[in-house]
């Protein structure tokens, strides 16, 4: 399945896990289903990455990553460098 492919299915809420990759989704939620972003979200990801702003979509991915990361391993602390340094730059 292509990228373009995938993340179409995702904003449409049909996560697919893309097998011949093995690449989970933007928001993981092919392999989580509860982190499924909601639709807002996945329309700012999906403009931002069609449009090539990067701040944005690493921004992003970042903060799916860091839910991902507090669903599927609550005992630890996960801290993502530049998380929020970016968070700042955005505003």
């Amino acid at each position: 399945m292509k990228i373009e492919e995938q993340t179409e299915q995702w904003l449409l809420g049909n996560p697919l896990h893309n097998n011949e990759r093995d690449e989970c989704c933007p928001d993981f939620s092919c392999c989580t289903p509860e982190l499924l972003a909601p639709m807002e979200v996945r329309e700012v990801f999906v403009a931002a990455r069609k449009s090539g702003n990067n701040k944005i979509v690493s921004r992003m991915l970042m903060e799916f990553l860091g839910k991902m990361l507090e669903v599927n391993l609550p005992e630890k602390k996960v801290n993502i460098a530049g998380l929020e340094s970016n968070r700042q730059e955005l505003e």
